[in-house]
């Protein structure tokens, strides 16, 4: 906890599911998860966090495209230095990219604040009617995510098991 506030467990992805493991249309998407007694929330990014992750994602792509393109149409040096500063804007971007997936600590108000205008998803402590731990992690294959089940379906996220149980923690729970 925080100045009060949910216990901060990092960037994640997060899918609400109907009883029948069916994706719940507008129920998905990549945010800070919170935990706390009143229950979990997921936040989206800022609209700046966002641009910055299109802007370099896009930076990449595009090098690529300039690389294959200049292969087969151009043929110039130019190209490749233009591919070359559009790596470079991604990979000097990779220390701020991984920071925004680590833990971001807010009290009570910036939480309070921050929730009113960026709220993905929110599942109420009394919905939560059991918990599954993340599957452990296996070479090679995909894991299943941490499942918070509803009476209606389930909230799946993926969680390291150390995440999980700082969750688990945070809603009063016992693991």
């Amino acid at each position: 906890m925080n100045d009060g506030g949910p216990a901060a467990l990092g960037m994640v992805l997060a899918t609400l599911v109907d009883g029948r493991g069916k994706p719940v249309r507008g129920g998905a998407g990549k945010g800070q998860l919170y935990a706390g007694p009143e229950g979990l929330v997921v936040l989206k990014q800022t609209s700046a966090q966002e641009l910055f992750q299109r802007v370099t994602t896009t930076a990449l792509v595009v090098s690529v495209a300039i690389v294959v393109a200049n292969l087969f149409l151009w043929k110039n040096l130019l190209a490749i230095w233009v591919a070359i500063a559009l790596q470079a804007v991604y990979w000097l971007s990779l220390s701020r990219r991984r920071h925004a997936l680590e833990p971001e600590p807010l009290g009570a108000a910036a939480f309070a604040g921050a929730a009113r205008t960026r709220t993905l998803l929110r599942v109420p402590a009394d919905r939560i009617v059991s918990t599954v731990p993340p599957e452990p992690t296996r070479p090679g294959r995909f894991r299943k995510p941490a499942r918070f089940v509803l009476s209606d379906g389930a909230l799946e996220v993926y969680l390291s098991e150390d995440q999980f149980r700082e969750a688990i923690a945070a809603l009063g729970r016992s693991g």
